[in-house]
């Protein structure tokens, strides 16, 4: 069956930045004489909201969530210039959008860096909306999805994503998910 709509995750799907992540937590576990995380290690706990990932690497009683959201962010500014897109989004982009699906992307990543990342890699057009978060805290996606899909027709819809918060989204939609 035919999909009417593509709902991309962006960090971590389309954009290959899970090592420049990766990179940021360990800048604060190292600043806090704690043990640094590996790639599996990192990827084994990724999760949305982000506050469970935090839950496994720090007490949140000593480092408060705020401290680290704060902290993060200031690490990632420092390093976004070196994420890229994954090899071959930009075709998939483009084959989905020859075929008239409607693609959008859902994440919990800052709407703004999301739209300056779009802007870089010159990938607006491919896209009807982007449903980032106001802010830098990264939480739940799926209450941002019902409410702009509920201003919407039904229709047969794939999440695409990396993590399991993208497979909880897409039940919420009644959507199929890879």
């Amino acid at each position: 069956m035919k999909y009417s709509c593509i709902i991309w995750d962006w960090n971590g799907t389309l954009l290959d930045d899970t090592e420049i992540c990766m990179e940021c937590v360990n800048d604060m576990l190292a600043k806090r004489n704690m043990p640094l995380l590996d790639i599996a290690r990192y990827r084994s706990y990724v999760d949305t909201p982000i506050i469970r990932f935090y839950e496994n690497v720090f007490d949140l009683n000593q480092v408060p969530f705020d401290t680290i959201v704060g902290e993060f962010t200031h690490s990632y500014g420092c390093r976004k210039a070196t994420a890229s897109l994954f090899p071959g989004s930009r075709e998939i982009l483009e084959k989905i959008s020859s075929a008239g699906i409607r693609q959008i992307i859902l994440s919990a990543a800052n709407q703004n860096e999301i739209e300056s990342f779009l802007s870089r890699f010159a990938l607006e057009k491919y896209f009807d909306a982007v449903l980032g978060a106001s802010d830098f805290r990264a939480e739940s996606k799926t209450e941002r999805a019902q409410n702009f899909f509920g201003k919407y027709e039904k229709g047969k819809r794939l999440v695409i994503g990396d993590t399991t918060h993208d497979i909880e989204t897409a039940q919420a939609l009644d959507a199929d998910c890879i």
